[in-house]
């Protein structure tokens, strides 16, 4: 007998809420609100007869109860027209790009948001409700409601570690250090050993955000930019047209209405780049960045063509001669592309470029062409002179051909936030965020065409709108009459180059792109920094005297030491060092070669646990165990390293000696077993008859005898000879058996136990006399009678 129902109340912030099976034995329950508790017994009362009679629930009325989303929410929902649209639209006709496509997602994941909090479906999508949507996305309406916790002292001062555990912090441990860090949360006693910050302080929307959830993405405190908010819209719009189409009724009462203007505030108005202080920058960067920059300040070329061109898409015409570059693909990050069967795959390169105009043919002034020039020469020809034609342009850092952009962008404002490089009209943004990015570089070149007054045509034709890659492919020369006005501009910013750089674009520069952050270019290092070197293009570091200055990296492959080791030595005194700048980060550490080799010097006369593993012939593990279960004494030294004192040393090459010693006079007992043919246990029998002469253990724990001995046993036991086995003719094998009269395993099996053929046990193995075959065979299939004779 099954139990009874009773149904589920319980009180919440809304109310009392009952719920009941749908039917006898349902997981699935239905559930309502109600004002009062006797309103939800009500209800039970009603349902539990209606589910033992096998009808539905009955549905409470409207008073007293208190209408869920899930009860208004009645009709077609968003989602259900948004899917099958966006499929239509850009898998289907092919409207736009992958990215297009993802960015066109977001919009109906923010639309479908906001529905589903108001509970809204299409058909309840009226002229206000679509007002409301145009403000989400239009109005600030989140206030700072960030307050210091009931029961926590906002003078009280805290640690880091501490702040972390105070009520409602929802900031992490990162957080906390890089507000710090942008001066935003600062200690109450910056010179303290321990920063302490007041309560206060950590509670703040600054810290935190307007509400006290730290939230990803822009802080638009809820407002977008006029395009975008517009973009959100329009995928609103072509999704009803597409309910309508299919017999929704989507309400036709928002024909005049106009879109919100966003409160946002606007952004700060870009500001050029002059050549001067890009050369300022350019000195910070190593020289692939630097190729980047000057492609883009100089051509105008977006960061993706940029990193886009290989080497046979430029036509060089000699040194002081103007060159060509073909933009024709893009390249520099993943990029995600739609196959024609709908199916996408991930690239490091694509043909795509932004818009169809995109594809061009530039002039490059000579001094652009001088600094490919040597970029080909350096890092895309052969030690035979072969140019790799099909290598790109800019080389890649951690791998070849592919990447760059993000760490171009962290460069490069690195380096422009150390010369105090301000891309904005607003004095105080570089405080809160730096501006200068790579799209700056082609606006600039933009506003120079402008002031030199060059005609609107060619200049939109310089900055996308030319299509000329067949020019260069057909081989024609620049006098071309499509490049004219390419060349035009061409010479104009020579003359500009000329004027603000007289010196060229090769600006010598103390960083290297061979290190260890650049494994790419890292394995043929030492070419790289030499031939760069040679040119002047590359500084390397040196004193007042002219002395070399070592980096990290170097100087830990000059004392076999890792190069986090390095730093920790450079950083706590081990060995002397010298702030230097010219990193686009700030200053880093060097030491002057003669010290290095100094330390270097220290270093020999010192016993680490490496080496001394390696002078008794075992691994660094084997060792290290060892001096730990004897408790002897070990020094720390740098990352990963012991210095090993003198009597440790000694006791560690006894115990190693005596153990070679004895490996040298004695073998293990299963060695011994093994060269006599017998086993351990008879071993043990020798041993203790006298036999064989018992050693010391080894170290490992294995018994030992001694190889005299052991020689001794071995020169006196004669090997034990077994003759070959004899075959008798009378028997046959099983498998002889099934090959004279054709029958299956199974089936001779049967013919045994039914006493048709006589079965013998011989040599362990069974076999059937070759009588009772024959005479089975003479009996059933005397045609088989010469396979078994």
């Amino acid at each position: 007998m099954s139990r009874p129902l009773k149904g589920s109340k319980k009180l919440t912030d809304k109310g009392w809420t009952a719920s009941l099976p749908i039917h006898r034995g349902a997981t699935k329950r239905q559930s309502y609100t109600f004002t009062t508790e006797e309103a939800a017994d009500r209800w039970i009362a009603e349902g539990i007869p209606a589910i033992e009679g096998g009808t539905d629930l009955p549905v409470p009325d409207t008073e007293g109860r208190v209408a869920g989303k899930r009860s208004a929410k009645t009709g077609t929902a968003f989602r259900t027209m948004a899917d099958p649209w966006h499929t239509e639209y850009y898998s289907e006709l092919k409207r736009a790009k992958h990215d297009r496509s993802t960015a066109t997602k977001g919009h109906i994941k923010r639309i479908e948001a906001f529905m589903d909090q108001r509970g809204l479906v299409m058909e309840t999508m009226v002229r206000d409700e679509v007002k409301a949507l145009q403000a989400s996305l239009t109005r600030s309406t989140t206030e700072a409601t960030v307050t210091v916790p009931e029961g926590v002292d906002p003078t009280g001062l805290v640690t880091m570690a501490e702040a972390l555990a105070l009520p409602k912090m929802t900031a992490s441990k990162s957080t906390l250090k890089r507000r710090k860090a942008d001066g935003v949360l600062n200690p109450v006693d910056p010179t303290a050993a321990v920063h302490r910050f007041r309560v206060a302080d950590l509670y703040s929307e600054a810290v935190l955000g307007p509400t006290g959830k730290l939230r990803r993405g822009p802080r638009t405190n809820g407002s977008l930019s006029q395009d975008v908010a517009n973009d959100v819209m329009w995928a609103y719009d072509e999704v009803c047209k597409y309910a309508l189409d299919h017999g929704v009724d989507v309400p036709q009462d928002r024909t005049s209405l106009k879109m919100h203007r966003t409160d946002r505030a606007p952004s700060a108005p870009r500001q050029p780049v002059s050549l001067r202080r890009c050369a300022d920058i350019a000195s910070r960067l190593h020289v692939v960045h630097q190729l980047v920059l000057w492609l883009m300040r100089i051509l105008g070329l977006r960061i993706g063509e940029a990193y886009g061109i290989r080497v046979y898409d430029v036509l060089d015409q000699g040194a002081g001669q103007y060159g060509a570059v073909a933009v024709k693909a893009q390249g520099g990050k993943k990029f995600t592309q739609t196959a024609p069967d709908g199916t996408t795959h991930t690239s490091d390169h694509t043909d795509d470029l932004k818009t169809k105009n995109s594809e061009r043919v530039l002039v490059v002034p000579p001094t652009l062409m001088d600094l490919i020039r040597t970029i080909i020469a350096v890092f895309h020809t052969d030690a035979d002179g072969v140019i790799r034609q099909d290598a790109r342009l800019i080389p890649g850092l951690t791998r070849r051909n592919a990447g760059g952009q993000e760490a171009f962008r962290a460069a490069l404002a690195g380096a422009a936030e150390a010369v105090r490089v301000d891309c904005t009209t607003e004095e105080d943004v570089i405080d809160e965020v730096f501006s200068c990015q790579p799209h700056d570089m082609r606006r600039t070149i933009l506003s120079d065409l402008d002031r030199l007054e060059v005609k609107d045509s060619h200049t939109r034709r310089f900055a996308g709108h030319l299509p000329g890659t067949a020019v260069l492919h057909r081989h024609y020369l620049l006098d071309d009459p499509k490049l004219r006005p390419a060349k035009a501009i061409a010479v104009l910013i020579q003359g500009e180059l000329i004027a603000n750089l007289p010196a060229g674009l090769l600006l010598p520069t103390t960083v290297r792109c061979t290190t260890g952050n650049q494994p790419a270019l890292q394995k043929d290092g030492a070419r790289i920094d030499a031939e760069l070197a040679e040119r002047g293009w590359l500084v390397l570091s040196t004193d007042e005297g002219g002395e070399p200055l070592l980096g990290s990296a170097e100087a830990a492959q000059l004392w076999d030491v890792t190069p986090k080791t390095a730093r920790l030595w450079m950083a706590d005194g081990v060995v002397p060092t010298i702030p230097c700048g010219g990193r686009g980060q700030g200053e880093e550490r060097r030491v002057r070669l003669s010290d290095a080799m100094a330390l270097r010097e220290r270093l020999t006369t010192r016993i680490t646990l490496v080496r001394l593993a390696e002078e008794v012939g075992t691994t660094y593990h084997t060792v290290y165990q060892f001096v730990r279960a004897q408790g002897l004494e070990l020094e720390a030294w740098g990352e990963r390293d012991y210095v090993v004192p003198a009597p440790t040393a000694t006791a560690v090459r006894d115990h190693y000696a005596a153990q070679a010693a004895l490996h040298e006079r004695a073998v293990p007992y299963s060695v011994a077993a093994k060269a006599l043919g017998t086993s351990v246990a008879a071993v043990e029998h020798l041993v203790d008859d006298g036999t064989l002469d018992k050693d010391e253990r080894a170290h490992d724990g294995r018994r030992m005898v001694t190889r005299a001995s052991l020689a001794d046993v071995e020169a006196t036991r004669r090997p034990v000879r077994h003759g070959a086995p004899t075959v008798r003719d009378d028997l046959m094998t099983w498998a002889e058996v099934s090959a004279a009269t054709g029958l299956a395993s199974a089936d001779i099996d049967a013919l045994v136990a039914d006493g048709l053929l006589v079965r013998v046990q011989y040599q362990r193995r069974h076999h059937v006399t070759r009588v009772s075959v024959l005479r089975y065979l003479a009996e059933h299939d005397p045609s088989r009678l010469a396979l078994a004779v």
